[in-house]
């Protein structure tokens, strides 16, 4: 998952160049592929936070702990690419799905 992260970084790189290069065919080829990486994030978001939610159901947290992360680091990827974000999924947002606490961190 951490890949497509990466990925979207190379992209992001690569419609820079073109833009700038003004080769606008290239740049909007590449922002295609931009949108497909994209959308199999947020599928990945999704799809772990429902594992999230499902397992804190169960109780079991700390697989739930682990699915939440997961998920948090991929939006946090998208967001320090200052890409597209899902949107919030308001109620079906759970608890479990929600990042920690700076303070659970010790502050960082």
């Amino acid at each position: 998952m951490h890949d497509r992260i990466a990925e979207l970084r190379g992209l992001r790189a690569e419609h820079t160049q073109h833009t700038q290069s003004r080769d606008g065919e290239r740049a909007g080829q590449v922002e295609a592929a931009i949108a497909r990486v994209v959308a199999a994030v947020d599928a990945d978001i999704e799809r772990l936070e429902n594992e999230a939610a499902d397992l804190a159901d169960r109780g079991q947290h700390f697989p739930a702990a682990d699915r939440a992360e997961l998920a948090r680091i991929l939006r946090a990827g998208l967001a320090e690419l200052a890409l597209p974000m899902p949107a919030k999924r308001g109620a079906e947002q759970t608890a479990a799905a929600a990042p920690a606490p700076e303070t659970a961190r010790g502050g960082e």
